[in-house]
């Protein structure tokens, strides 16, 4: 009779537990059945943004090739020489940087790549690929004009990579998308005036790309015929850059009127009716960046008068 009992038991044990364990596998598989699809628009983004970054930073095989050991102690930047130069790569230090010394004692096992950036960064300082020469420096205007240009491009498409990269990383957990923000600090000296405005300007059918360009020129104008002789050298420093500039988004033809507008709310409206991110405030920055939100979507929009 107990045997009985004890087999009853020990079966319906055993039929319990196959249950649960199909339960529980129905769960995982209907889990990452349910895990929500990339949307192509966002990959082809993150591609074209690496795209648009690579020719600032170390050709792509820095990215696999790892530095067993770097000694820093005691040294000076100028000890990166020693793993770009059997590449073929020279390396340029600015005064400044020469001067730096590391808080750290070694590296080991990051790559070429990552130490590089990683050896900049322990001193506070900047860098930039070109030419097959990597530029390193403390600040961006210890760089020729053509360099600062180019450093400024990069720091702000990498800050757009590492962006796109957690926006995916949030649609992989199941988290809505959140609006792009790029957190960009142009670190060039000069500024703008808080509440300098564009009387009237307006266009009629033109390109975006146009529109930038000649509120660009219209920015500059206003500034020049405000301007006192100890900001001058600033005023032609002032860009908007349009990063990805070949993309089809700036090929839009659109009809804006503005009247005694600011800078800042003219791009504004305009970036946000045609789907592109700015940043740039005019009350301390020489410079504006403008980048698709979504390069591979058209998303049409009204014409608007301000």
């Amino acid at each position: 009779m107990n045997t009985a009992i004890n087999r009853t038991v020990t079966t319906f044990l055993s039929m319990r537990l196959l249950i649960i364990s199909l339960v529980v596998g129905l769960v995982l598989i209907g889990s990452f059945s349910c895990s929500p699809a990339i949307p192509v628009h966002e990959t082809e983004r993150l591609k074209k943004l690496e795209s648009a970054l690579a020719p600032y930073v170390l050709p792509a095989k820095f990215d696999e090739e790892r530095v067993e050991h770097l000694n820093l102690r005691n040294e000076r930047i100028s000890k990166l020489a020693e793993i770009l130069e059997p590449h073929d790569i020279k390396l340029q230090v600015s005064e400044q940087a020469l001067q730096q010394s590391f808080p750290i004692n070694g590296l080991s096992g990051f790559t070429i790549q990552r130490t590089v950036d990683k050896c900049v960064r322990e001193i506070g300082g900047c860098w930039l690929y070109d030419d097959k020469t990597v530029f390193v420096a403390m600040d961006p205007s210890e760089f020729d004009q053509a360099l600062q240009q180019k450093y400024e491009r990069k720091w702000a498409l990498s800050l757009l990579v590492e962006r796109q990269k957690f926006q995916i990383g949030q649609i992989e957990m199941g988290v809505a998308r959140l609006p792009m923000k790029l957190l960009l600090h142009l670190r060039f000296p000069g500024e703008l005036p808080e509440n300098i405005k564009l009387d009237n300007i307006s266009w009629q059918d033109t390109p975006l790309k146009e529109i930038f360009r000649d509120l660009e020129s219209a920015v500059r104008k206003e500034l020049d015929k405000n301007a006192n002789h100890s900001k001058k050298e600033f005023i032609e420093n002032f860009e908007i850059t349009l990063l990805l500039e070949d993309d089809e988004v700036y090929e839009r033809k659109k009809s804006y009127h503005f009247k005694n507008s600011s800078i800042e709310s003219i791009i504004s409206t305009i970036c946000e009716e045609n789907q592109l991110h700015y940043k740039g405030h005019s009350a301390t920055d020489e410079q504006f960046y403008i980048v698709p939100l979504h390069p591979s979507i058209l998303i049409g929009a009204g014409d608007r008068n301000h």
